[in-house]
């Protein structure tokens, strides 16, 4: 948040959504857009050297600043020490970062960072928020001393990576970054209860469950037991003889019996956070997986209440914006799509779904074109969008329409 992994390579951050294989599906053969050459400058720390381009100096220093303390939080809790200073590339802004050649392969607009495994260096961007960055930065670094506990560690090398369960090693990241208690991760542990779909260790393994925040209540659990020193000498042990016998070792169990306990806690806790109460959605539903896709997001109805526009894989291949009948949910048609055409790379879908003008007319979002954001305005009577540059502000989000129009 990408599965939302690019495993074996390289560990990558999805944020806000879960990229389903669909979804991935739309970056496959495609070139990756090269728009802008970057004038890198280096700044180093005891344990980092950052690569930005940054006009805003103070900036850096302050983000350097931050990498250092997340350094020895992760530090404190995984014993590990890099040998040396490990490389950062830090990017202005999600559209530029989506520019890196650092790595291989497109980058999606739910990627938040990615932290590569032959060279242990980090690529990302400055995110919309100082929370969303700070978050993102600190999850790739879990990955760092990952990485760095299994290449440089006593008996392991790149293969023992295998062992690993993405779910383990996201999950991990999640909980050092995060923390025990987190709202989003709570929805989804409710939501699965409430549908008596709350799955078993081994069920992890199947995308369908987002690893990043099954793999977070897993590590909640776990040193719920053990308290967080059971941390490293069970990522430790998992990645050099797997996870049957690293539970068997450190734990006195075996993995069905930790699953069975595992289930069982989570299940009791938020059962009784429910209360018995169940599923009651407010309103009629117009738009589900038979007249969209199965991601249907983000909707904004017009202000007349004639339509509904929102975002869905409904076409497999990309996400798109879909215009509908809001009263019957009839696709209309669809208004803009992320798959590379023309003049625009992406949308930027995941910071915000756009919004209509006062006379239900047209409806504007924000899109990525030649390495910046652009105001992409759609009319409900069809065309083309047109596209607006804002010069001098490369990225953005969350549109308003004045009421005045």
């Amino acid at each position: 948040m990408k599965t939302t992994c690019l495993f074996r390579v390289l560990f990558a951050s999805v944020l806000l959504i879960s990229m389903t294989p669909s979804l991935m599906a739309q970056y496959f053969g495609q070139n990756k857009p090269n728009y802008e050459n970057f004038d890198f400058e280096v700044l180093q720390s005891p344990n980092y050297e950052l690569y930005h381009y940054l006009e805003n100096k103070e900036y850096a220093r302050q983000f350097l600043a931050q990498t250092e303390e997340w350094h020895a939080q992760h530090q404190a809790i995984l014993g590990d020490t890099l040998a040396n200073r490990n490389p950062f590339i830090l990017y202005a802004n999600h559209a530029d970062f989506q520019q890196t050649d650092a790595i291989s392969g497109n980058i999606g607009v739910g990627v938040g960072g990615v932290t590569e495994a032959l060279k242990n260096r980090v690529i990302m961007p400055i995110a919309m928020s100082n929370q969303q960055t700070h978050h993102v930065l600190g999850h790739e670094l879990v990955h760092v001393f990952q990485f760095d506990m299994i290449l440089r560690g006593d008996s392991t090398s790149m293969r023992n990576l295998s062992n690993l369960p993405l779910w383990l090693i996201e999950g991990m990241a999640e909980y050092l970054s995060i923390g025990s208690v987190d709202a989003h991760t709570a929805m989804w542990m409710r939501d699965a209860v409430l549908h008596d779909d709350f799955p078993t260790l081994t069920q992890l393994n199947n995308p369908k469950y987002f690893p990043y925040r099954y793999g977070q209540m897993f590590w909640v659990f776990l040193t719920g037991l053990k308290g967080d020193g059971i941390i490293a000498p069970f990522f430790e042990a998992t990645a050099k003889y797997g996870f049957e016998t690293a539970c068997r070792q450190l734990l006195g169990m075996g993995s069905d019996n930790l699953s069975d306990l595992w289930k069982r806690s989570v299940e009791r806790y938020y059962q009784d956070m429910i209360g018995g109460r169940t599923e009651q959605f407010v309103g009629r539903e117009i738009i589900n997986a038979d007249n969209g896709g199965r991601l249907n997001i983000a909707p904004e109805i017009s202000p007349n209440g004639r339509y509904v526009i929102f975002l869905s894989e409904r076409d497999v291949f990309s996400i798109d914006l879909f215009l509908a009948d809001a009263n019957t949910g009839k696709i209309i048609r669809k208004v803009s799509s992320s798959r590379r055409s023309g003049q625009i790379d992406d949308l930027s879908y995941v910071e915000s779904s756009g919004t209509w003008s006062p006379n239900s007319q047209e409806f504007v979002h924000v899109g990525v074109s030649k390495g910046n954001n652009v105001l992409l305005v759609s009319s409900v009577t069809g065309g083309k969008p047109k596209m607006y540059r804002l010069e001098g502000v490369p990225a953005f989000s969350n549109p308003t329409w004045s009421p005045d129009g």
